[in-house]
């Protein structure tokens, strides 16, 4: 695997990871659609995401109990962005989303997937394209300069992660 990843899986312990999974994806959780996946892309119909963090302050009561102790784990120094994203399969209108950077400026992009399916993640490095199954309990962290796509399941109805954009 290139270098510029780092895949680390169970990254949680493993109670932490069943409360955390139960939370998002079991219980009734607040969940509000996006439009697209990737601004200015036509190649899905959106997707839907629970903020924890962003604009520079804590949006979810869960954030204190679930997230701050995955950004300590990470040795995150600054919080830029953490949410909760569920992709559904039926919202793709293709296999993939559009190759993206979440940030115009130099930070770290840590993936923790919250279940397993054939979906995950694709980045473009020098030209060559490096696939992440998606697996529950796994983190891939990685540049923010690093292009990135999340791709379709076909196995599973819903693909479910959080997203975090830290500067260490």
């Amino acid at each position: 695997m290139e270098r510029n990843l780092k895949i680390i899986n169970n990254f949680l312990d493993k109670d932490f990871f069943k409360k955390l999974k139960t939370l998002i994806i079991e219980s009734e959780f607040p969940w509000f659609k996006r439009k697209t996946m990737v601004a200015g892309t036509t190649n899905n119909l959106g997707y839907f995401t629970h903020s924890f963090y962003n604009n520079h302050k804590v949006t979810s009561e869960r954030y204190y109990e679930f997230i701050l102790p995955i950004l300590n784990k990470l040795n995150s120094k600054a919080t830029i962005t953490a949410r909760a994203n569920l992709a559904p399969s039926v919202f793709y209108k293709e296999n993939s989303c559009a190759f993206h950077t979440d940030q115009k400026f130099n930070c770290k992009i840590a993936i923790l997937y919250l279940n397993t399916c054939d979906g995950g993640t694709e980045f473009k490095i020098k030209d060559k394209i490096h696939f992440v199954k998606s697996e529950e309990n796994k983190i891939v962290i990685f540049n923010s300069n690093i292009e990135h796509r999340g791709t379709k399941s076909n196995d599973v109805d819903f693909r479910y992660l959080i997203n975090f954009n830290y500067f260490i």
